[in-house]
């Protein structure tokens, strides 16, 4: 279930309490005991997750006024007795799900040190979801207390009758005063706002220990699910990626890029072809070729999540080009799993801006940290092959270094059109988390770096200057950038790279493509 579904499930049960109170029968010791404990992790749940959300921004009070829910209680709660009364079993359910649902978020941070171990708590710690996130936990604050007043009068029956425990009568203190105070504050927090998408789907970050535990791949899911698992991968090890890791995940994302356009024209037949993945893909092909001039000492065998993310496009390539030709959609779309075929292009295109952020950061890292090397670009190719290749180290401003900068740069805003193309919405992570307000200073630190190109080379490709061909002929705007972009890789040496180069093939929506050769 998901951190929503369980945050329904709460309330659901909060409900059947809610009406076991209203004409409750006189419990035993340890029916009032159970329900006690069972109001005591409920607020506490509520109280964790609303400090996860809001951080230490939050300024309506409501950690305060859940905190002050159990205040008398005492810290250590004693073991729940067995019981079969309605009124603590609906109660125990409730706070049962609210100790998942604060499970769920918490495992998006580093219990050590806080710090985001997925895209999901990334975009936590940006705050996007603040306002609904923090509503609806409110709403279930609400409830809670409305079921306090009741429970509060039961309690008290108890121990008039001899539950004399002293989580019994600290819990009917605490749930007297908060049934009148704490309906006043949530109220200002409170409003009929549906849970943002994100949140109600978040799960648990996938683990990314072993790339065996996400073999084999098998279905479109699968696929979906390598995804993710890459990204929050790239969130917990972006500062130490090798050259072998830009390798893999940059050959993998061209390959991608052409079967989302695939799976998104298959399933929208009508839908006007545009230019986009032709444009990504030259991207993409241009960082490929300058990872492969860059080598880390030692040569290490690719991380967990490019190994994952490479295992899934192999199987998906199995699926759509089985004999290097587009496979016909029809047979696609009338199989077992036709379903999960046709939201995999959307799925998949909705997490591909995260992924290439990531990517860009990590080669940002990667080239400040200064531990890869590349060829020296002042040596002649030798012609005895006894003379051994002179080398440099690669950085923001050797030549491929600055050019794997350069292109991972742009990968974030031609993902995102390619996104917007399949009907998905961007799935929000660390280029979210990123964003500072535009204060001068920040507008400084933002200004693209200048990057040494070979001299025929065309300019930046986000650069506002329109880029001048050799007839003198100005292209501006994404068309210009699917010109720079095809200039690039036509004019980046062939020699010492792998297998890179186009093979046109006909779609079967009568397009000329080319895919790549991997």
């Amino acid at each position: 279930m998901t951190y929503g579904e369980h945050l329904d499930r709460a309330a659901a049960a909060l409900a059947a309490a809610q009406v076991n109170l209203r004409h409750p029968t006189l419990g035993g010791i340890a029916d009032h005991a159970a329900a006690a404990i069972a109001r005591t992790h409920l607020y506490r749940a509520l109280e964790r997750q609303v400090r996860c959300l809001a951080a230490d921004e939050d300024d309506t009070g409501l950690t305060r006024e859940l905190q002050h829910a159990t205040h008398t209680t005492a810290g250590e709660i004693p073991l729940s007795p067995p019981t079969d009364h309605p009124v603590p079993a609906a109660l125990r359910q409730a706070a049962d799900a609210a100790r998942v649902a604060s499970d769920i978020l918490n495992t998006q941070f580093d219990p050590a040190t806080g710090h985001p171990r997925s895209p999901e708590g990334l975009a936590i710690q940006a705050r996007l979801f603040h306002t609904d996130s923090l509503a609806r936990l409110a709403q279930l604050a609400r409830t809670v207390s409305e079921v306090d007043h009741g429970l509060a009068a039961w309690l008290t029956r108890g121990i008039a009758a001899g539950s004399h425990q002293l989580i019994v009568r600290t819990a009917a203190s605490d749930a007297m005063t908060t049934s009148l105070t704490l309906r006043h504050t949530v109220d200002a927090v409170a409003s009929h706002v549906a849970l943002h998408s994100l949140l109600h789907d978040l799960q648990p970050p996938p683990i990314t220990d072993t790339a065996q535990r996400w073999a084999p791949i098998n279905s479109p899911t699968d696929c979906v699910r390598a995804l993710d698992v890459a990204r929050t991968w790239l969130v917990q090890h972006h500062r130490d990626l090798t050259a072998t890791d830009f390798k893999v995940l940059l050959r993998t994302g061209l390959a991608l890029t052409y079967e989302i356009d695939y799976l998104t024209h298959a399933a929208n037949r009508g839908t006007r072809k545009t230019p986009t993945a032709g444009i990504l893909a030259a991207v993409w092909r241009g960082a490929a070729r300058a990872s492969y001039q860059l080598h880390t000492l030692g040569n290490p065998e690719p991380g967990v999540g490019p190994t994952v993310l490479s295992a899934a496009e192999t199987w998906l390539r199995s699926q759509l080009r089985p004999n290097e030709d587009w496979r016909d959609p029809t047979t696609l779309f009338r199989s077992r799993g036709a379903k999960a075929w046709r939201s995999a292009g959307a799925a998949l295109a909705a997490r591909l801006p995260d992924l290439t952020t990531l990517i860009h950061q990590g080669a940002l890292i990667a080239m400040r940290r200064g531990d890869m090397l590349e060829p020296d670009p002042l040596q002649r190719r030798p012609t005895d092959r006894a003379v051994r290749p002179k080398w440099i180290r690669a950085g923001p401003a050797s030549p491929q270094g600055a050019t794997l900068l350069e292109f991972t740069g742009q990968l974030h805003e031609e993902t995102v059109v390619l996104a917007g193309e399949t009907g998905s919405a961007v799935l929000p992570g660390v280029h979210e988390a990123d964003r500072r307000p535009a204060t001068p200073r920040n507008r400084a630190r933002r200004k693209p770096a200048t990057v040494p190109v070979p001299a025929d080379s065309a300019r930046h490709l986000s650069s506002p200057q329109p880029y001048r061909e050799q007839g003198g002929r100005v292209v501006q705007g994404r068309h210009g950038n699917q010109s720079i972009a095809e200039t690039l890789a036509r004019r980046w040496p062939q020699s010492d790279e792998p297998e890179l180069a186009q093979q046109h093939h006909h779609h079967h929506y009568d397009r000329p493509e080319d895919g790549p050769s991997l």
